[in-house]
């Protein structure tokens, strides 16, 4: 027990160590990333180097959270490196030099695994509001007499069925009025096309980015959108869908099995919770077997998460 005691003390720590020495060197760390130039592009691109890393980040953060300020991204890689050296300060002290490596870096990717969850239900559940958000955007565009900006901030008003769509129309909406160079405006549509990742959603957003530049009526290309979702939706409806109920069932049993664990070697075996406590912590073996369990407990979940539902399209 007392052995516990000491590692949180040691792990108060070292927060306060890595919390003051980001506080110091912060600055310079997010100036240096976000001064490398990304290559721009206007697809779905869904791949990430190290040379726009800072740029994916903030995009995911704008998508999840509505903002793009360098605070948050500043305090993702606070997360993410406090996780990392926690990690590694208190595993290392109970297993091996790589080991304590791979269980630091797998721990310091679960903020950025959280993202990648978050923009996952965002674009599940948005791309089954398809059909919700062309109609009504077809709609308001004639009523508008063919102005994009007004027929964007009427559809968010009448949208009340899709919120997901209305969130990250609303976004755009608010960047559309703010941007002065071509550049800011591929960007933005870029930002859109990214928050749903289909291929209806990329078609959009080029009849709404072509709207915009060349000022046309883009009013044919948004009714052969309309018929393809429609014909997309009919499609869907034939199909067989997958039972995924036993998702939640293997999603608690982890959980449920390790306290399961602990009533067994306490009746069993007349192991004490602080005893079973102490072998789990303080050994090398049963600290090995407990960051195994926490990490396969992680990626299982991500997992069945990703697998649970697919994302609708064209």
């Amino acid at each position: 027990m007392i052995n516990t005691v000491v590692t949180l003390i040691k792990i108060l720590l070292y927060c306060m160590v890595i919390v003051g020495i980001w506080m110091i060197s912060s600055n310079y760390i997010l100036y240096f990333l976000k001064v490398i130039k990304p290559r721009k592009t206007f697809r779905n691109n869904t791949q990430v180097s190290s040379s726009n890393m800072y740029k994916h980040i903030k995009r995911l953060i704008l998508i999840v959270y509505g903002k793009d300020d360098d605070k948050k991204v500043s305090t993702f890689y606070l997360i993410s490196i406090l996780l990392f050296f926690l990690t590694f300060l208190v595993v290392i002290q109970r297993t091996s030099l790589i080991r304590s490596l791979v269980f630091a870096i797998i721990l310091s990717l679960v903020p950025y695994l959280f993202l990648r969850l978050q923009l996952k239900q965002i674009r599940v559940e948005g791309s089954y509001e398809a059909d919700i958000l062309i109609n009504e955007f077809l709609n308001q565009y004639k009523l508008n007499n063919q102005n994009i900006y007004d027929s964007i901030d009427e559809t968010i008003v009448k949208m009340k069925e899709a919120p997901v769509m209305k969130r990250q129309l609303f976004i755009m909406s608010l960047k559309l009025k703010e941007y002065r160079r071509d550049e800011q405006l591929e960007e933005i549509i870029e930002n859109f096309v990214y928050a749903v990742g289909t291929e209806w959603i990329i078609l959009l957003a080029n009849n709404i980015y072509i709207g915009i530049t060349d000022n046309i009526d883009i009013t044919t290309g948004l009714e052969d959108i309309q018929k393809e979702i429609k014909q997309a939706i009919a499609d869907k409806e034939r199909e067989k869908r997958i039972n995924l109920e036993s998702v939640s069932i293997v999603r608690y049993l982890t959980p449920v099995l390790y306290i399961l664990s602990i009533i067994l070697a306490n009746s069993v075996f007349n192991i004490s919770f602080r005893e079973f406590l102490d072998y789990q912590i303080n050994t090398r073996t049963g600290f090995n077997y407990f960051m195994l369990i926490v990490i396969m407990t992680i990626f299982n979940s991500s997992l069945l998460i990703l697998m649970k539902k697919q994302k609708f399209d064209i």
